[in-house]
């Protein structure tokens, strides 16, 4: 009778649990309001939930073993019932505790700067179907008030399928306490493309641009401006277009221009309206660059953004970059071609770039480039390594 009961009761179970997940992935899949690849984004999210329920079935399978409730399961062997609970209870792990498992590393970097400045750096947030649930963008936000920064930059890769309600996803960030400045990836652009031209039904009702103006986060763009901005207004930051007086003005206040902040983005061929307007606009920002005063910090999505840069500038700018695939297979090919020498002191590039151990300060004729790691998830929905904000010293 005891077996009898214990059966019914694990079959109700797991189909109840097999409900939840192609039930409320499909829900979820619906909020995200894809306009194509609705398949892929739903299979993406039953792994996603289905590992929420990963202890539930690991007590269900021992006592289903322990009961030979199952022929499958009693023909189990010990060894093969613990390495079973080990792969189950990896992936709960790394799907539902790594993401929150946030920490903080510290570099520092020479610039030649007049006094240091300190920058934390986020990459790859990826808000939507997996990362940036409230209580991911509370934790994030509670730790970048608590560090001591003068601003905060991030390198793009904002989205990954987020919900049509971008503003009320991102509402949290308003509450950081520090300037925030971005630039966005290519992935970005192509949200912001899709809504902007209206091409069939919008995927989002507000573009990435105005999301930012809401939550007075500074886009740059392909501009530049000063770092800190302790005495500007931060909302002027985002209309301010390239001007040579931010790059060229003396230092006589001390607070006024520490380095000049260049964002570098790319407009993929089939986004861009004008193929010779994204180009001159490298141009002139090039130019900008070339003739600074002031050491240049440049913030990009990309790796390979540095083979555009002007040659021979000294102090080398500084690139901050993010761990997006196309930044893995650029620093092998730098590394290969012995264009690309990484700091004594730093972490290892690309040989584990899977498990996310590319970041680093790493050494190139034309800049010192900086690769962080990131913090989001992508493709599939497990975390092989924790997510980092890096905080550079800058000196």
């Amino acid at each position: 009778m005891t077996d009898h009961v214990l059966y019914i009761l694990g079959i109700s179970t797991s189909a109840a649990l097999l409900a939840y997940i192609v039930l409320w992935s499909i829900l979820q899949t619906f909020n995200a309001n894809p306009t194509k690849r609705f398949l892929r984004i739903w299979v993406k999210l039953i792994l996603y939930y289905a590992a929420y329920t990963m202890p539930v079935w690991i007590v269900l399978m021992v006592i289903g073993w322990s009961q030979n409730m199952l022929p499958v399961l009693a023909q189990l062997s010990v060894p093969s019932l613990l390495l079973a609970i080990f792969v189950m209870g990896m992936y709960f792990y790394t799907v539902v505790m790594q993401p929150n498992c946030l920490r903080v590393e510290h570099h520092a970097v020479d610039l030649n700067l007049s006094k240091p400045l300190t920058v934390a750096v986020l990459a790859d947030l990826r808000i939507g179907i997996y990362s940036g649930k409230p209580r991911h963008i509370r934790k994030l936000v509670a730790t970048i008030n608590a560090l001591s920064a003068d601003a905060v930059l991030i390198t793009g890769d904002w989205l990954y399928y987020p919900s049509a309600d971008l503003v009320g996803q991102l509402m949290l960030f308003k509450a950081v306490n520090k300037p925030v400045y971005t630039v966005m990836s290519t992935s970005d652009l192509c949200y912001q493309s899709i809504n902007t031209t209206k091409q069939g039904q919008p995927l989002l009702e507000d573009t990435l641009a105005s999301t930012f103006d809401v939550l007075d986060i500074s886009y740059i763009g392909q501009q530049c401006t000063s770092l800190p901005l302790k005495t500007m207004d931060i909302g002027a930051v985002n209309s301010r277009p390239l001007n040579q007086d931010i790059l060229r003005q003396q230092d006589s206040d001390a607070n006024s221009v520490v380095a000049a902040l260049c964002g570098w983005q790319d407009i993929p061929q089939r986004l861009a309206n004008i193929d010779d307007s994204n180009t001159a606009a490298k141009v002139a920002l090039g130019a900008e660059i070339a003739n600074a005063v002031h050491p240049v910090i440049i913030l990009a999505s990309r790796f390979d953004s540095l083979s555009d840069l002007p040659k021979s500038l000294q102090p080398r700018p500084l690139l901050i970059t993010g761990a997006a695939k196309a930044t893995q297979e650029n620093s092998w090919w730098a590394q290969k071609t012995q264009d690309v020498q990484q700091s004594d002191e730093q972490s290892i590039l690309s040989n584990n770039s899977r498990l996310g151990k590319q970041r680093g300060l790493y050494q190139h004729a034309s800049a010192q480039i900086f690769v962080s790691s990131g913090i989001g998830t992508r493709g599939l929905p497990f975390r092989l390594y924790r997510p980092t904000i890096d905080v550079l010293t800058i000196r």
